[in-house]
């Protein structure tokens, strides 16, 4: 099975490390030890910085074939920064299928990931977000599966309803996969 996956991956140009080395542990390693930061300081909640969590759901395109996408869910931590032009936000995410989807030629299809990002909001109640941060993702076909880190960009717009912001979102995680979602926050 390993094979098979390793041969639909490079027949479709994934950029993937053939195993975790060292580099990729660190990565990961700094990458848990930031969500864990963002934690334990979400309670101590710095001067002048408001919490904010948020929950998101929506259709991961993975960058390999498949007869099928599958669904996933994100939660998300983090402290906002307001300002009079845009709203800054330093999160920390996690990713995780909550409906498997299926590869070409058979297999079930899962990916994960983590992540820690900064976001630039605009102020209105109709309002347009930009994020950039590092990643940490895992593709899984059939119990296989192959890491990697990089980068996270994407971009959204969304209404504001009190305390509540409703976002369209799209991010392009590390060049693996497309993530296309509908994020509530708090």
């Amino acid at each position: 099975m390993h094979e098979r996956l390793e041969m639909l991956i490079r027949k479709n140009s994934c950029h993937f490390a053939c195993a975790p080395g060292i580099d990729s542990v660190r990565s990961r390693f700094g990458l848990y030890c930031g969500l864990v930061l963002l934690v334990i300081l979400a309670p101590a909640n710095p001067a002048g910085a408001d919490l904010l969590l948020g929950i998101k759901a929506g259709s991961m395109d993975v960058d390999m074939p498949t007869t099928e996408n599958p669904t996933n869910m994100a939660v998300h931590v983090g402290f906002q920064l307001d300002n009079q032009r845009a709203d800054i936000s330093l999160i920390g995410e996690v990713n995780r299928t909550v409906s498997k989807g299926e590869a070409r030629g058979g297999g079930e299809l899962e990916f994960e990931s983590e992540a820690i990002f900064l976001r630039v909001r605009t102020t209105s109640s109709l309002f347009v977000s930009l994020r950039g941060g590092i990643v940490q993702d895992k593709i899984i076909v059939d119990g296989d599966s192959r890491a990697d880190d990089g980068f996270l960009l994407g971009g959204g717009i969304g209404v504001v309803s009190g305390r509540t912001r409703i976002e369209l979102e799209y991010t392009s995680i590390a060049g693996d996969a497309n993530f296309l979602s509908l994020n509530i926050e708090f």
